[in-house]
């Protein structure tokens, strides 16, 4: 309660002395005149685009003391004299000037690569400065992208402070914002990062990596961002955009070569089909390699295969309103996942290293995920806007992975995910171009998705190496029954003898190692210890009678009878299977409202809310036939049918928010509260149904971002505070051998973040960024009890992260240059497991990658060439480690990205 006080208090002293400020200041004069058509004036109105023909909104049109802004088509009205001169400056581009000397002008402005710290952006559903925002959010734009070689989104991570991604496979994405991982697959699970695609939801695990092309930016928006991106957005909300079709001609072709075969073909052509009117953009990449690590048993691992498209739509129907429709697709069939078991005697446990991993060259990842987008603007008036955005999204996988990361043939899986969702948004904007702006809207969303898997394992080599250890548990309960029993039957003399008998025969049944042969290599047991004959021998050779000696005690007797000949002597299946199939469903109606009012002229109040109103479903079956030693990973619903449970929820997230621009400099602080959903879920077993409740955490944020000496130097520096209730985490419990979702209780975190960019001249900029993130789980609950995981950190968090580059671009002549682009980026330790053993860890490691090349544009069509590499100096490090197979005792690891070193060619026009 005292963090929340301080929290508000420190709001307050912000608008206190914000206000303060601004009755001091000299007053301004106005920046936007009325442009009022004197006798001798004449009406001129024209166009604004980028160099991809793409409109630019917001554009300043100065003439004199005059300053109008192009509209959401990038055009403009303008009444002036004749010889007058216009201005053109826009947020990132070089600043125009164009004379007056026709009534229609048509201005394309080329883009400033020095002003990459500030970028336009739609985080508050509207076209503004990165800068200008209260909120802590981190663009790139698609053509720093290019530049730097930015394919995949771990690639464009490295350059946002406070996120991890982390991509074990593109069916295994894990997003991580200031410390909170979202990365559970199973279809009853809740995302805890937004993603979104042109402002639909992609955030459900297996449907969210996609291929990065074609593509205007990426916006990383941090903190509690329900109010702008939904129920999802407990920790932030990673929103891709993709470019549009424009009313022009053009195209490009690029392509990659490299090392471990790495080829590369994207692409795109935007035409007009009917000028001012009709438009339509048509881009495409596919990206593969070869595995970097070679498989014995066949075939290689950890490799890539992508081959991705899209098409948009465009239609202008008037002024005021335009209609896109986008479709896009994705097939992915990626060779298997090289999971190195942790355990050296069962093979090479180096994760970069040779595999040998059964099955071979059948290994690998097969997915397709596509949808549809129908997206509606209409201007209704010059204050009221319109949007509608219908969203369509469908994928199915199937991946097949040996889960151990051994030779032995102890669990194969096979897992199948299929989802379906639509969902559908209707938002109205304000913006009286004076004091206020804001949003109204609604959505409702539904998905929904099942993960269906089938684990093979081989109990002539599972026993020995997993089963057997958890047998001796059961049993020795029971043999030591049959043990205290005798004690009391036979003479004290026969005591020492009873009992060197029995722990004789313990070690012959439950051995401490497996046996192996003359190579090293465990050898196969065919069928279990006959347990019972054994013990009816031993006692028949002091004159007692096993089943007489069980029949004394009772039912406990016949229990124990029943087990050890149920297990006795039993042959070991070869081919034994389990199946588990779990289900959900979401529904999801939300309302919401976010507005931004001016208290003085530099000094902003923002407040937004959000009401989500859910249902959950989910669902678990399983067809299982258990093993004599019961199910191990699935266990049978009753003649495989579903089990189902569901719930329904009403729940608010928001937002306030203070910021005071002095020139191009904002000064901020917010409070805002998130919200995880709660999770429903049956683990792996019809009788265990487990229900958490929703997670909760507020955010208390300031900071400082601006742009200095002429906008060439750019920077951004932030610090917040997280406290959590109900924190959910996924653990693993040793003596189920099962992960389980947990209510973990109490945690928080305190962060800082910064980054700059600099322009020292024309030709170079530099650029670097800073995270610092020190996220724990607290010592105790709210009722003073000690925590499981009390000061541990949290999962995939590296408490400092850092990652700096130059872009240096020297011309050769008029119309041609030569670039040099290296970037390094470096984190510290991180643990895979918030129960932090030492074994399941990544110490410190850093990335040196580079971009180098010739570019030239002798007229309308431009060429370059050059060369690439990613992981230069082959740095060795594991992006994973635990996985499934911890849960038989195979706890893995998985490999990074090898060294890529290639070159590069393109052309367009």
């Amino acid at each position: 309660m005292k963090k929340k006080v301080l929290a508000v208090t420190a709001v307050a002293l912000l608008a206190q002395c914000a206000i303060s400020l601004e009755a001091k200041a000299a007053r301004m004069p106005e920046g936007e005149k009325t442009n009022v058509k004197a006798p001798n004036m004449s009406a001129v109105s024209g166009r604004v685009t980028n160099e991809q023909g793409e409109a630019l909104p917001g554009v300043v049109v100065r003439c004199g003391n005059v300053n109008v802004q192009t509209d959401i088509n990038g055009e403009f009205h303008l009444n002036v004299n004749e010889g007058d001169k216009l201005t053109f400056s826009y947020i990132g581009y070089y600043t125009t000037t164009k004379d007056v000397d026709n009534k229609d002008i048509n201005v394309v402005m080329k883009e400033d690569s020095h002003a990459l710290g500030e970028v336009i952006v739609t985080t508050q559903k509207k076209k503004q400065s990165s800068l200008e925002i209260p909120v802590a959010v981190s663009a790139v734009t698609g053509s720093v992208m290019e530049k730097l070689n930015l394919h995949q989104l771990d690639d464009v991570a490295q350059f946002t402070p406070g996120v991890q991604i982390q991509l074990q496979s593109p069916n295994n994405p894990g997003y991580v914002i200031r410390g909170v991982t979202s990365d559970d697959g199973e279809a009853y699970s809740q995302p805890r990062v937004s993603v979104f695609m042109d402002g639909v939801s992609t955030s459900r695990s297996r449907a969210s990596a996609v291929e990065l092309f074609d593509l205007e930016r990426m916006e990383v928006a941090k903190g509690p961002q329900g109010t702008l991106f939904g129920r999802g957005a407990e920790i932030g909300g990673i929103s891709i955009i993709r470019h549009k079709p424009v009313d022009n001609l053009s195209g490009e072709l690029s392509m990659n070569y490299g090392s471990y075969n790495q080829r590369q073909v994207s692409g795109f052509i935007n035409t007009p089909i009917i000028k001012g009117k009709l438009a339509n953009r048509f881009a495409f990449d596919y990206d593969a390699r070869d595995g970097f690590i070679k498989n014995e048993a066949g075939g290689r691992l950890n490799g890539k295969n992508a081959l991705a498209f899209r098409n948009s739509t465009q239609w202008w129907a008037n002024d005021d309103t335009s209609i896109r429709l986008v479709l896009d697709y994705q097939h992915d069939d990626y060779p298997g996942t090289s999971f190195h078991s942790i355990n050296p005697m069962y093979g090479n446990s180096d994760p970069n290293s040779t595999a040998n991993l059964e099955a071979g060259k059948k290994l690998g990842i097969k997915r397709n995920v596509g949808g549809a987008l129908l997206n509606i603007d209409h201007n209704i008036n010059h204050r009221w806007s319109f949007n509608s955005i219908t969203g369509f999204r469908a994928f199915n996988s199937k991946e097949r992975f040996d889960a151990d990361g051994t030779y032995l043939p102890l669990l194969l899986c096979q897992e199948k995910g299929k989802g379906t969702q639509f969902s559908q948004e209707f938002r109205f904007n304000y913006d009286d171009k004076n004091r206020f702006s804001g949003f109204v809207g609604a959505s409702y969303f539904y998905e929904n998705s099942s993960q269906d898997i089938n684990a093979k394992a081989n109990l002539q080599y599972l026993y020995p190496a997993f089963i057997q250890k958890s047998v001796k548990a059961s049993l020795s309960s029971q043999i030591d029954n049959v043990k205290g029993l005798l004690a009391q039957m036979l003479p004290a003399a026969y005591q020492p003898m009873v009992d060197a008998a029995l722990a004789k025969l313990m070690s012959k049944w439950f051995p401490e190692k497996p046996t192996v042969d003359a190579n090293g290599k465990l050898v196969p047991q065919t069928a279990t210890p006959n347990i019972y004959g054994d013990l009816k021998t031993a006692l028949g050779a002091v004159g007692m009678d096993l089943d007489q000696v069980l029949a004394g005690m009772g039912d406990n007797g016949r229990t124990i009878q029943a087990t050890l000949q149920g297990i006795s002597a039993k042959p070991l299946d070869t081919a034994y299977t389990e199946q588990g199939k779990n289900y959900g469903t979401n529904q999801a109606v939300e309302l919401y409202a976010d507005g931004t009012l001016k208290l003085t002229k530099n000094l902003n109040f923002t407040l937004g809310v959000r009401g989500t109103y859910e249902n959950q479903e989910t669902g678990y079956s399983s067809s299982t036939v258990p093993s004599m030693f019961g199910a191990v990973l699935y266990h049978p619903t009753e003649n495989g049918a579903k089990v189902m449970a569901k719930d329904s929820y009403w729940s608010w997230v928001g937002r306030a928010a203070l910021n005071y621009m002095i020139g191009r400099n904002n000064i901020y602080a917010s409070l805002s509260r998130g919200r995880r959903p709660g999770v429903l879920y049956f683990n792996n077993d019809p009788k265990d149904f487990e229900t958490l409740k929703p997670e909760i955490i507020y955010s208390y944020e300031a900071g400082v971002k601006g742009s200095l000496l002429q906008g060439r130097l750019n920077y951004d520096l932030c610090v917040y505070y997280y406290d959590w209730y109900n924190y959910q985490t996924s653990v693993f419990n040793a003596t189920t051998s099962k992960y389980e979702y947990d209510d973990a209780g109490r945690a928080h975190s305190l962060g800082i973040e910064a980054s700059i960019s600099y322009s020292p001249c024309r030709y170079l900029n530099l650029f670097g960024n800073w995270s610092y993130i020190e996220g724990k789980f607290n010592n105790k609950d709210d009722n003073g009890n000690k925590q499981r995981f009390a000061g541990n950190r949290f999962r995939l968090t590296p408490k400092n992260s850092f990652a700096v580059g130059f872009d240096l671009n020297v011309p050769t002549g008029k119309k041609a240059s030569i670039y040099f682009r290296p970037t390094y980026s470096w984190k510290s330790k991180v643990f895979f497991e918030e129960s932090n053993e030492p074994e399941l860890t990544q110490g410190a490691f850093g990335l040196l990658n580079f971009t180098a090349g010739y570019r030239m544009q002798p007229g309308k069509v431009y060429y370059e060439i050059g060369a690439f590499g990613k992981n230069v100096l082959d740095e060795k490090y594991v992006v994973d480690a635990g996985n499934s197979g911890r849960q038989i005792g195979f706890p893995t690891y998985v490999g990074g990205t090898r060294s890529v070193v290639g070159v590069m060619f393109k052309i367009g026009f």
